[in-house]
């Protein structure tokens, strides 16, 4: 194989990869949920190969769970696996945020706000995909502010992995406007260069998803 051909190859294989994941973490493919080769092929129009390597880096990464003689289904986070995720998001993060206000600037405040409105207004609309999608922007673009592309892609695995199963904890309509709010208050805390309401903001958007799970409140 030359080397321009694997190239297109391994640039293929990352592609489908990144729109599996994207798959997984807005609920087109649930936790538990078995990812026939077959269907992946006809759904993004790839070849075997790039499926096979696709489903095999997932595998690897964590995001999907490997059954010799049945396939790949999405991997299944236990509630103490999800709590693991998120406390480990907290502690980048909040560590992050020093950087991040450090390095704000106009620009990003204003994509920022756009952002967190646009998760409102796909709230108001009830577009459950459109929210998932937005709201994994507005992080993204928090995150790129620290100006490490390591932690960014570190924390955006941790999202993606995580995400998928706290669906529980999103069906409340009154976890959905909090979150909301988190994001336009996440922006003024910014504009206002305040780490410890920022750092606050964090926990307590991260968390926002135990409030489905009544043992947690308890």
């Amino acid at each position: 194989m030359s080397n321009t051909v694997k190239s297109l190859s391994d640039q293929a294989v990352q592609e489908l990869v990144a729109k599996l994941k994207q798959a997984i973490a807005t609920g087109t493919y649930q936790p538990g949920e078995w990812l026939k080769q077959i269907d992946v092929e006809r759904s993004y129009n790839v070849n075997r190969f790039t499926v096979r390597s696709a489903l095999s880096e997932l595998h690897s990464n964590g995001f999907l769970q490997h059954v010799p003689y049945k396939g790949y289904r999405v991997t299944e986070h236990s509630l103490q696996e999800r709590i693991a995720i998120t406390e480990a998001r907290e502690l980048i993060e909040c560590a992050a945020a020093a950087r991040v206000i450090a390095n704000m600037d106009s620009a990003g405040l204003q994509r920022l706000e756009s952002l967190a409105f646009e998760f409102r207004d796909a709230l108001n609309a009830e577009d459950r995909p459109r929210m998932m999608k937005v709201n994994f922007a507005f992080h993204r673009c928090f995150n790129d502010y620290c100006r490490n592309p390591h932690l960014s892609r570190m924390v955006d695995e941790l999202r993606e992995r995580g995400v998928g199963n706290a669906n529980r904890g999103w069906t409340k309509r009154s976890t959905q406007e909090a979150s909301a709010q988190d994001h336009l208050d996440m922006v003024e805390a910014l504009r206002d260069k305040n780490l410890v309401r920022l750092q606050a903001l964090i926990h307590i958007h991260l968390n926002r998803w135990r409030q489905g799970y009544d043992s947690l409140s308890s």
